[in-house]
């Protein structure tokens, strides 16, 4: 036999963040009144999925005037009949369907047109549609499963047993079976004559011929010609069913799995879908695998989830196959494996399929599985942009503001952002206001970006709440508020913002724009810390040495330095060097102190230099070398660095790798002095009671002399004790 197949247009995926009904239905008018029909059925199909009366009135419009979407009768019809189904207030829905009707005229007359032939597709009997949307990305697929659209057959099947669904009288005249045709039941039924057509199949369908039987289902399904009833419907359903018709027993699962008409039976749902499954009907495989993956008549089963969902994509389902990807990338019924991911995302990208387009970008732009390529990344996001997926909008801006793929291209930016920013996509909306700060393909406007900004942070964005805090805190289009800065910054590491937490734990830590509380600082460095944040790691590592906020632990503290200077942070190796020279919390290792203070050293830390430097001089950890130690020590010298200061001034004093220079000793030696360095107070001190270098002078000397005892300095505490007695 030959079925006129018709399936329902696939149900629209709706990425407008949640808001209430009322605001979206307002929206969606706003938007049909400004003549933005395609926002409009977005919002209205996002609705009406949930169920809202309302918005499957209006969507019912839309489709049958080919407003925002592509016309549909059955979309119409469907989406009409839902409303109906849901709707106490019976007035509502005549003025709907009469609404619906004045929108038609009105259109057929402002195109001059006479009314337009009734298509076959349009004219087919359909069972009551259930609609479904692809497989989710991360969540288990939807709870409502898919459905095609029943339509009447148009060839009469070889004689089949008979079989008689219900023993009532028929609703409308009938044949008798001699003069009954199916082929003029077809006839009748392609000009609307649904009488005429129900008098010839009628009496078919109860001498046992499936066509006729499924034909009659779909009728009473539809309520064309005869009242709606959901019951006959099932009973004809069944009946040709039995006789093996393969759209019979899918169309029978879905009254069972639904209870239309019948008590919901999962189990007998999937009875049927399995033997309609089994004939390679598509749609059954499709919502036989949906049943094993929700547990639905059957034990969850995963693996025969995806078994079946395959045989439905191997057909060229293209929803089935991008299921089929996203559970090889998920993992879900077999390893994740992304070339098959990606094989069957590519099959659905070649249908069309926008979200498979998205999916695959990623993969692209990603560099997983498959070579790393920006450009066609960037290919396949315009051509889910291009027709209107929010998501690829936006990742489409982003290229053109990244000259990702693309060559760089700001108006188009904008152009791209701001479509998905309409949307409510805070994403773009973020990256749009950036442009319109930086003024880039539009005109800087400081003021309108810290709005976008602030109203994209309140829905939550964690970039813009980031943004935002740096902004507030370093005056960047606003005045400096570092209360402000605070506030969003912790927003943002309250959602898992990694530099953020870092920011709030220094803040709290040197008490900016909130109270000081060295314990909450701790906490947010080691939240931080533990994502990975560089300066939180070696901040952590300081509180702990100094026992701020926490217990004082050398251990952790060592711990903390380690793990940032293994990263390359030139002072959390400097302050190794200095722990292993001094044996803070370790165990002394002037070797371990000379590799930690070479590895900072490289780096030009010149505290390392220094120190450095005093090893090769003493020969700590390395074979003593004076001429290497003094070019250290010079190397050094703009830092100003005590130790190098005072061994450098060593040297001029006693002339050792140079020549003499008294003055220059006392240059240094007061450079460091000034510092509080005690052993440059001593040997000052010492300078000036012998004149070296300087005029004599024994009181000066003494209070040099007493400040460097007063650090527990030895020898100015002996060269005090000659002096004074």
């Amino acid at each position: 036999m030959r079925l006129n197949k018709i399936i329902t247009g696939l149900m629209v995926t709706s990425f407008m963040l949640a808001a209430e009904p009322q605001q979206q239905m307002a929206q969606a008018q706003a938007a049909y009144l400004q003549g933005d029909h395609t926002l409009a059925a977005e919002i209205y199909q996002t609705l009406a999925l949930e169920g809202h009366v309302k918005a499957q009135f209006e969507l019912a419009k839309l489709y049958s005037m080919g407003q925002g979407v592509a016309q549909d009768a059955l979309q119409a019809a469907y989406w009409l009949e839902q409303a109906a189904s849901n709707s106490p207030d019976y007035a509502e829905s005549a003025q709907a369907q009469r609404d619906i009707q004045n929108a038609l005229l009105q259109q057929r007359r402002a195109a001059d047109e006479p009314k337009a032939v009734v298509t076959e597709a349009e004219s087919a009997v359909v069972a009551a549609p259930i609609m479904r949307s692809a497989e989710p990305a991360a969540e288990p697929e939807p709870e409502i499963a898919r459905a095609e659209l029943a339509e009447p057959v148009n060839q009469t099947s070889t004689a089949m047993a008979r079989t008689e669904p219900a023993a009532t009288k028929p609703e409308l005249a009938v044949k008798a079976l001699a003069e009954a045709s199916f082929a003029l039941g077809m006839r009748a039924f392609e000009r609307e004559n649904y009488a005429e057509a129900f008098s010839h199949w009628h009496p078919l369908a109860e001498n046992g011929e499936v066509d006729a039987q499924f034909n009659l289902a779909a009728m009473y399904s539809n309520g064309q010609g005869v009242t709606a009833d959901n019951l006959t419907a099932a009973r004809w359903f069944s009946a040709a069913a039995e006789q093996g018709m393969a759209q019979a027993q899918y169309h029978l699962a879905v009254l069972h799995a639904n209870g239309k008409g019948i008590t919901r039976d999962d189990a007998l749902a999937v009875y049927w879908y399995q033997k309609a499954a089994e004939q390679q009907q598509v749609l059954a495989q499709y919502n036989l695998g949906y049943m094993y993956a929700n547990g639905r008549g059957v034990a969850l089963d995963e693996s025969k989830a995806l078994l079946w969902y395959e045989k439905a994509a191997a057909q060229g389902d293209v929803d089935a196959q991008f299921v089929v990807a996203e559970r090889y990338r998920q993992g879900r019924g077999s390893p994740v494996d992304g070339a098959q991911a990606i094989s069957w995302y590519q099959r659905a990208v070649e249908q069309g399929h926008l979200r498979a387009a998205f999916e695959l970008a990623q993969y692209y732009l990603q560099g997983n599985t498959v070579k790393q390529s920006d450009s066609r990344a960037f290919d396949l996001f315009s051509q889910a942009a291009n027709r209107g997926l929010t998501e690829a909008e936006r990742e489409a801006g982003i290229s053109y503001s990244l000259g990702r793929g693309v060559r760089n291209d700001d108006r188009k930016a904008i152009d791209f952002l701001q479509r998905a920013c309409d949307k409510k996509d805070y994403t773009a909306c973020y990256y749009l206001a950036l442009h319109i700060n930086d003024g880039r393909g539009v005109k800087a406007d400081p003021k309108r970006a810290i709005v976008l900004l602030q109203q994209v942070a309140e829905a939550g964005s964690i970039d813009a709440q980031f943004r935002l805090g740096l902004m507030y805190a370093n005056g960047q289009g606003v005045a400096v508020d570092d209360s402000a800065a605070f506030s969003w910054l912790l927003k943002a590491a309250e959602q898992g913002q990694p530099e953020a937490q870092y920011l709030v734990g220094l803040r709290l830590a040197n008490g900016l724009g909130t109270s000081q509380n060295d314990q909450a600082s701790v906490a947010w460095y080691q939240r931080a810390a533990e994502q990975g944040v560089l300066f939180a790691q070696y901040n952590l590592g300081f509180m702990y040495g100094a026992g701020r906020g926490v217990a004082q632990d050398d251990s952790k503290a060592l711990y903390w330095y380690i793990k940032v200077a293994e990263q390359g942070d030139a002072d959390a190796q400097f302050n190794l060097g200095l722990r292993y020279e001094t044996g803070r919390g370790v165990a002394q290792d002037d070797r371990l102190a000379v590799q930690w203070y070479q590895k900072a050293a490289e780096q030009q830390h010149q505290r390392a230099v220094a120190h450095l430097g005093y090893m090769y001089e003493k020969g700590y950890g390395v074979a003593m070398d004076e001429r290497k130690a003094l070019q250290l020590y010079q190397q050094a010298l703009p830092a100003k660095v005590p130790r190098a200061l005072t061994a450098l001034g060593l040297f001029y004093k006693n002339g050792r790798q140079v020549k003499a220079d008294d003055k220059k000793a006392v240059e240094l030696f007061t450079d460091a002095a000034e510092q509080g360095y005690a052993n440059a107070q001593y040997n000052l001190g010492w300078m000036y009671e012998y004149g070296r270098g300087v005029k004599q002078d024994l009181v000066k000397a003494r209070d040099l002399y007493q400040l460097a005892a007063a650090q527990n300095e030895a020898l100015a505490q002996a060269q005090l004790s000659r002096l004074l007695n």
